[in-house]
């Protein structure tokens, strides 16, 4: 009887990873030692912590609707209950009710995502058949297979409703290690003038060994041409770290909690080993800050956080 059981269960997995991830061809020896490993996971339970992560760390979703090329793009949302009226002699006051971040995912019935960048996949996603959501941790990426449901408002705040992920697995691999810059983190990027316009400073967003991501204000995006060369340097709390050029890949918009964000990122041209050396120590410096940004979330939140 445990052994029928156990082929259902197995089977049922490989139905939803082959409906989902079609890239691959599944066993059933491959998937049962992809489960004990805990690459692939279908429990709620398994799931709710990657979502934890996503939402509190605030990481950015690739959106893939029905195996579309297009990649979209979005941030996990909080879904907090109606603020709550209540009449004194001095009027009527809103009030915040009881509710901690996150909590709502415990139910385990939905997920809340901003909409999609670009606009145009909020539409396609009304039509799509089947989701595919992927974010980036440390050395791996998650992705998770879910469905959209609706339309919808959170505190008159346009979202979407999908529904809890009914599969994930883990991509060993799948990018180079990006480090996420902690927002305590004092890292600027500033990005020399070029065709008369002035020098740049802002904010890093991620940063690896072969590239980095930094914002971007809405009319300083046609100030970067993809495939052009620019020169930067990084400081650090009023400090040079180095000074290098890189080439730009890509300029891109992102939804974000306080709107749309801009953000352009640059693969680096390392010209020598000490200019990749002093990468490599930033990459190193702001990958602990961020790890220890997220052992203090998990220890605010309760909450076994992801890294």
């Amino acid at each position: 009887m445990k052994d029928t059981t156990e082929e259902f269960t197995i089977n049922r997995i490989i139905k939803r990873l082959s409906f989902f991830f079609t890239d691959e061809i599944y066993t059933k020896t491959g998937v049962q030692e992809e489960l004990i490993t805990g690459d692939i996971f279908y429990r709620p339970n398994d799931v709710l912590p990657f979502l934890q992560t996503a939402l509190l760390d605030e990481k950015i979703l690739e959106v893939e609707l029905d195996g579309m090329t297009r990649v979209y793009f979005s941030r996990l949302h909080d879904h907090p209950p109606e603020l709550v009226e209540e009449e004194s002699e001095e009027g009527i006051t809103c009030l915040e009710p009881e509710y901690k971040a996150g909590e709502y995912l415990k139910e385990m019935s939905h997920i809340i995502s901003l909409p999609l960048e670009p606009g145009i996949g909020n539409l396609q996603i009304r039509h799509s058949r089947h989701i595919v959501l992927r974010f980036f941790m440390t050395n791996y990426a998650v992705e998770m297979g879910c469905f959209f449901q609706d339309m919808d408002l959170v505190r008159k705040l346009p979202v979407l409703r999908l529904s809890f992920p009914s599969i994930g697995r883990v991509v060993r691999g799948a990018r180079e290690f990006r480090a996420k810059v902690p927002k305590n983190f004092d890292l600027k990027i500033i990005i020399v003038g070029k065709r008369r316009h002035g020098t740049i400073t802002t904010r890093v967003v991620n940063i690896s060994a072969s590239g980095v991501s930094f914002s971007i204000k809405k009319d300083e995006q046609n100030l970067f041409k993809v495939d052009e060369t620019r020169t930067f340097e990084f400081m650090q709390e009023g400090m040079l770290l180095v000074r290098l050029s890189g080439i730009v890949r890509h300029v891109s918009k992102i939804r974000g909690r306080k709107g749309t964000e801009y953000v352009c990122g640059m693969k680096f041209d390392l010209i020598t080993r000490t200019v990749a050396g002093k990468v490599e120590a930033i990459v190193a410096a702001v990958q602990r800050a961020h790890l220890k940004e997220i052992s203090n979330l998990s220890d605010e939140s309760g909450l076994n956080l992801k890294t």
